[in-house]
C-alpha cells in the first residue's frame, strides 16, 4: 500500500500533541481520518473545522479507552464511516510519574490500564476491519519501554506495548495485518512537560545518563507524525519497535 492508496485512517487521542499532528498530516494528503477526542468535545470541533478540506473528511467522536463499550462503539462508527481502515494509529497514553515509594495502587492501575489495557480493547475492536484492509497498526510507545524512564508505573506499560506488538505480529501477519510500535524520547507535548516536571522534582534520579546525542533534546509531533505515516505505509516493517529518540538508548 503506497502513500496514495492510504483512503482511510483512525487515530486515536487526535487532540493530543501526537495525535492532531497525526490528523492534520493525513488531512492535508485528502486522507479520511477518523479521530477520538475524550472530554474535549469543543476542541475536537475545532480540529475537524480546521482539518477538513474538499479532498478528505475528518470526524471526531468520544473515545474511552478503558470502557469496552465506548471502544466497541467508537471502532463500529469509524468502520462505517471511512471508505476503509488502512491504518489504525493508537497514540492514547497517560502519564501519572511518581518514584515507586511514593505511588499508589490506583495511580499503578490507571497508567496501566490505559496504556496497555487499552491498547488490547482498540486492536480487538479493529482486527475485522485491519484484516478487510490488509491494514497497519501503530501503536504510540515510548523510550520509556525500553530505557526504563520517565517512571516504573509509566515505563512498564509502554514495555508491555512492546511484547505486545510482537505477539500480535506474529498472529495477524498471515492475515495482512502489518503491527509495529513507535517510540519517542521527549516530544514538544504537554505531556512531556509533566514529565520534566516529575524529573526535576526528584532531581532526575535515575535519569542522568540517558540523553540524546544530538544537539535537541527533544523533537516536534510532526516529526512523530512523519514516522507514523512510515508505519502506516510500509509493505514490510513488521513486529517491530521503531525508536525515533535522538540516540538517547541505543541497542
Amino acid at each position: 500500500m503506497s502513500a496514495g492508496e492510504v483512503a482511510g485512517v483512525v487515530v486515536t487521542g487526535g487532540t493530543g500533541g501526537i495525535g492532531r499532528a497525526t490528523v492534520e498530516r493525513y488531512a492535508e494528503a485528502g486522507v479520511d481520518v477518523v479521530f477520538s477526542f475524550h472530554e474535549d468535545r469543543e476542541q475536537a470541533d475545532a480540529i475537524v473545522t480546521a482539518s477538513t478540506s474538499d479532498a478528505g473528511t475528518v470526524t471526531g467522536h468520544r473515545l474511552d479507552v478503558t470502557d469496552e463499550a465506548s471502544v466497541r462503539a467508537f471502532a463500529r462508527t469509524a468502520t462505517e464511516t471511512l471508505p476503509s481502515v488502512d491504518g489504525v494509529v493508537h497514540t492514547v497514553g497517560i502519564v501519572e510519574p511518581a518514584l515507586l515509594e511514593d505511588s499508589t495502587e490506583a495511580q499503578v492501575t490507571r497508567v496501566v490500564d490505559t496504556n496497555l489495557t487499552g491498547t488490547f480493547r482498540v486492536a480487538r475492536a479493529f482486527l475485522p476491519a485491519l484484516r478487510s484492509a490488509a491494514g497497519a497498526l501503530v501503536v504510540l510507545s515510548s523510550v520509556g519501554g525500553t530505557a526504563g524512564t520517565v517512571d516504573a508505573s509509566y515505563a512498564a506499560s509502554k514495555a508491555g506495548l512492546h511484547g505486545f506488538v510482537r505477539a500480535v505480529a506474529r498472529e495477524e501477519g498471515p492475515e495482512g495485518v502489518r503491527v509495529n510500535a513507535l517510540a519517542p524520547g521527549p516530544v514538544d507535548t504537554s505531556m512531556n512537560d509533566v514529565i520534566l516536571t516529575h524529573l526535576e522534582a526528584t532531581e532526575f534520579r535515575g535519569h542522568e545518563n540517558v540523553d540524546t546525542h544530538l544537539p535537541e533534546y527533544s523533537c516536534s509531533p510532526a516529526e512523530v507524525a512523519r514516522s507514523i505515516a512510515y508505519l502506516v505505509d510500509s509493505q514490510f516493517t513488521h513486529g517491530e519497535v521503531h525508536s525515533l529518540n535522538g540516540g538517547m538508548h541505543f541497542r
